[in-house]
């Protein structure tokens, strides 16, 4: 069975896509949805902008995707996929592979837990690129530093700046749910046995590490950058001072002499 996850958006209006969405429910809460289309193909789709499907087929996905649009807030230029296979083998044991996993026992409570696991794997992708572009623009910065000394930003541009770093952060942050164990593995060892390999294989844990210090190095940046802006409005003022306070005394020289 293949399982094939994207992340769209950077949010998914759940509500209004339940109001629409031609399936049958099969669970839901207020940050996901799960669905099986006619009996056979089901859909798991995460407020948190990821959206995964399984057993269904590319021209079915492709129409889902485009029928999803309407619910994304600040929807994705180019979208991130992640490509998954289960393998059910009643003579094998639990096996995890880099792109795929085989099962002695398969069902949909199986494929769900694999769906999750996908989904926050996609959502780490697109936070470790959004880590990595506020870093490639931190660099652009410093390699100005070091080749002449000074940045050039606007106060403006670096609040903009600040504004996208934290707001990633703060996301990210927000949906570190991606370390709770789903609640149907909870009371049941074979269902936890597979989430918890799943994440070793997808190295939830470590990914999201990396995304936390790459963060915390733009953070350090970011304070220097506000430090030297501050410096630099200082020492206009202190500038600004001076030349009222010259002009002061000049005018009171012009007008002790005439």
């Amino acid at each position: 069975m293949k399982i094939t996850a994207f992340y769209i958006a950077e949010e998914l209006h759940l509500k209004r896509l339940k109001a629409t969405y031609a399936g049958a429910l099969l669970q839901e809460n207020p940050s996901e949805l799960f669905y099986r289309i006619d009996d056979g193909p089901l859909f798991y789709a995460f407020d948190y902008g990821a959206v995964v499907f399984a057993d269904m087929s590319d021209t079915d996905i492709s129409k889902n995707l485009a029928l999803l649009q309407q619910f994304c807030e600040h929807p994705l230029p180019e979208t991130i996929r992640d490509d998954f296979e289960i393998t059910h083998n009643p003579d094998a044991q639990l096996t995890f592979g880099f792109d795929g996993l085989t099962v002695p026992k398969i069902g949909v409570e199986v494929i769900k837990i694999a769906m999750l696991n996908v989904a926050h794997s996609v959502s780490m992708d697109f936070y470790s690129q959004r880590a990595h572009e506020l870093l490639s623009e931190v660099r652009q910065f410093t390699t100005q530093m070091e080749s002449i000394g000074s940045i050039s930003i606007s106060r403006k541009n670096m609040l903009r700046f600040i504004g996208r770093m934290l707001n990633s952060k703060n996301r990210i942050i927000e949906n570190l749910f991606v370390f709770d164990g789903p609640e149907i593995a909870w009371e049941d060892e074979y269902l936890d046995r597979i989430h918890r390999g799943l994440a070793r294989t997808f190295e939830i844990q470590t990914r999201f590490k990396e995304i936390e210090y790459t963060f915390k190095v733009v953070e350090d940046n970011l304070s220097v950058f506000r430090e030297l802006y501050l410096h630099r409005e200082s020492s206009k003022l202190e500038w600004i001072i001076i030349a009222l306070i010259c002009i002061e005394v000049i005018d009171l020289i012009i007008s002790k002499i005439f």
